[in-house]
């Protein structure tokens, strides 16, 4: 597993190889780099974006190496601020940069969003957040933050639809059901999962099930378990992971656990046994048992610098 630490090299930050070993997560490697976002592996190589890595400019950079860090690329301009996603379909690299709101094809084409939502303070512009393809992998989907518009786009990056979560909610991440006949939606504002159903290039707004009231909480990661019958969520502000039971489009909460730190930006399920759980502000990595699906007792943990991202 790859854990991504969010500050300068010269601090601590970059990629650590790590492995659960003898109760303990050990770090087997590591990649200095200047505060990685997020990562993904595709094609035997990990692909990786660096929030601001140019001196003369402060859009964000991508780079990809093999799994043990070596044949390391140079770095390329996202063409765009604050790249938070990515994902890779044989060739081709998709990206989504936070601040200037667009989507990015091979750090070559980009498409910017327009508009913005209810929550002044949050929804100014446009916030693309996250990048995934669909199924069949010919349509790529695009979440914006700022618009509450989940968008599809063909692998040219024409748009075919547009979709939408509920006025001022917020859409971050998104993730589809094992059959690919739905989408999971976690809302970062309002903290919630949104599920549409998918039709082709069509995803259709079926409805909202909140996660919390807890003032000032928001919505942060989701992935769905191996059988594909359980969604996991993070919530920042009131610190806890979800569970909830997919069947179909209906949602269920089941249960709620304690992150172990503060801000769960991201996790991970590693092998259906264990959850890796990254609290930014924390600076702590906790890895939880999972036990039938639901999540167990902590397991482990390592201290780590602003641990934004986790990847198995």
């Amino acid at each position: 597993m790859y854990i991504l630490s969010c500050e300068k090299a010269e601090k601590g930050g970059g990629i650590y190889c790590c492995e659960i070993h003898d109760g303990s997560l050990k770090i087997n490697a590591y990649l200095p780099c200047d505060r990685p976002m997020y990562a993904v592996k595709a094609n035997g190589r990990l692909h990786i974006l660096l929030r601001a890595p140019f001196a003369n400019g402060e859009n964000s950079g991508y780079f990809s190496c093999s799994e043990d860090f070596s044949d390391k690329t140079g770095v390329r301009d996202t063409l765009g601020k604050v790249a938070c996603h990515l994902c890779v379909i044989e060739n081709d690299v998709y990206i989504a940069n936070y601040i200037s709101g667009n989507i990015v094809k091979n750090c070559e084409r980009a498409v910017a969003h327009a508009g913005r939502g209810a929550n002044a303070q949050r929804q100014e512009s446009p916030h693309t957040h996250c990048v995934i393809p669909s199924p069949c992998g010919k349509y790529i989907l695009c979440t914006d933050l700022g618009t509450d518009t989940l968008y599809i786009y063909d692998r040219e990056l024409n748009l075919k639809n547009t979709a939408k979560v509920p006025e001022g909610y917020g859409i971050r991440h998104i993730v589809f059901s094992k059959d690919g006949k739905y989408i999971y939606a976690v809302n970062e504002l309002v903290p919630s999962v949104s599920v549409f159903e998918w039709q082709n290039t069509m995803a259709i707004y079926l409805n909202t099930v909140k996660l919390t009231e807890t003032e000032g909480a928001t919505g942060a990661a989701i992935r769905l378990s191996k059988d594909g019958k359980f969604l996991y969520c993070s919530v920042r502000g009131e610190n806890a992971l979800y569970v909830l039971r997919a069947d179909g489009a209906n949602l269920t909460v089941e249960q709620k656990t304690d992150c172990g730190g503060d801000s769960p930006r991201d996790f991970d399920i590693i092998e259906n046994k264990f959850l890796i759980c990254c609290n930014e502000n924390s600076g702590n990595v906790i890895v939880f048992s999972l036990q039938n699906d639901k999540i167990g007792v902590k397991t482990c943990g390592l201290k780590l610098k602003k641990p934004l991202c986790a990847v198995t």
